[in-house]
């Protein structure tokens, strides 16, 4: 039995759990009415990045630059929104970063394995 199908199974709900949380916390920030446009930044992005995913199927390559587009769009949106509220934390983004750079490495090494 081979491994690679819940490999990819696991890498693509990892990728999808990310991606929702940030959509959940920059729709959670819009209806407290904390409206600006590293928030704007953030959903666009997290619409872009699911559907990167939903294209998983049918492309690889278009998959993989569609996601690193998406979630470069989510880590820009959530400096702007430290910048702008004044509550910058470095070593957050860096975590953030760092959480968002593994899952696209297991992105696409999930992707190139088939």
């Amino acid at each position: 039995m081979s491994l690679y199908p819940i490999f990819s199974i696991i890498t693509v709900f990892l990728a999808l759990a990310f991606v929702l949380l940030h959509l959940v916390a920059a729709l959670s920030a819009i209806l407290n009415g904390k409206k600006s446009l590293g928030t704007g930044f953030i959903i666009a992005g997290a619409i872009v990045s699911i559907l990167a995913l939903l294209l998983v199927m049918i492309s690889r390559t278009l998959t993989i630059y569609i996601w690193i587009f998406g979630n470069s769009m989510i880590c820009f949106g959530a400096v702007m929104n430290g910048k702008n509220n004044k509550k910058f934390n470095k070593s957050h983004h860096l975590i953030r970063f760092v959480i968002d750079m593994l899952i696209t490495i297991l992105l696409y090494v999930s992707l190139y394995l088939r």
